[in-house]
């Protein structure tokens, strides 16, 4: 054997293994035996080896590749958020049942204006009659300033200071523009921070809960 017949035999030799993983890749593309035994293969070039590749083995992509992980902590963060007034305000309730101490901001004092004494009287008797609040306190006439119609206007007026649950203010102001003679009657409520735990405690059992 010649040195020029060895050293093409070793560099087929070097091509035929340099290309089998794409024969080993798509059946039927084994390569025969040789043209000595008579066998007939197929040798796909480098160019067709990679397009039969493509659809067996997709690359990833960063586009389609979901994210379960950061969908569950948003879901978990808006969900907090969302809820997280209410779980406050049961455990506020809860502490303060366990306790027996005031929450800040379970009771309100509101203030309503009247045009006399006797309208005054007929709002705070109905105001109590219907349990909406558990005192109410009819100061002295007094005058007011106010603007009605673009026009600055004058009067005396009779001021209502009614101590209620705050959770009921929204039926109180109901029931008072339901009765009331003005178009527009004053209807203002500030929480009750603090203050006498007696107090406060025989405001709530006077009451009643929604």
């Amino acid at each position: 054997m010649t040195p020029c017949g060895q050293t093409g035999r070793q560099a087929a030799g070097q091509r035929r293994r340099s290309q089998g993983w794409l024969w080993a890749a798509v059946p039927g593309s084994l390569p025969s035996a040789g043209r000595a035994g008579g066998g007939s293969g197929t040798q796909l070039s480098p160019g067709r080896g990679m397009e039969a590749l493509g659809p067996r083995c997709p690359l990833p992509t960063a586009q389609g590749c979901p994210r379960p992980g950061c969908r569950t902590v948003l879901l978990a963060m808006t969900l907090s958020l969302l809820m997280y007034p209410m779980l406050r305000s049961l455990a506020l309730q809860l502490h303060s049942a366990i306790t027996g101490s005031y929450v800040s901001g379970t009771h309100s004092v509101v203030f309503i204006n009247c045009l006399n004494e006797q309208i005054a009287k007929d709002i705070a008797r109905g105001i109590m009659d219907k349990k909406l609040a558990a005192y109410v306190n009819i100061l002295p006439k007094s005058s007011a300033l106010y603007f009605w119609k673009g026009e600055l206007e004058e009067s005396t007026e009779i001021l209502l200071l009614v101590k209620t649950r705050t959770s009921k203010i929204s039926e109180l102001s109901n029931y008072v523009r339901s009765i009331h003679p003005f178009e527009i009657p004053e209807v203002i409520s500030l929480p009750i921070d603090q203050g006498n735990p007696l107090y406060l405690k025989w405001i709530g059992e006077n009451v009643p809960r929604d």
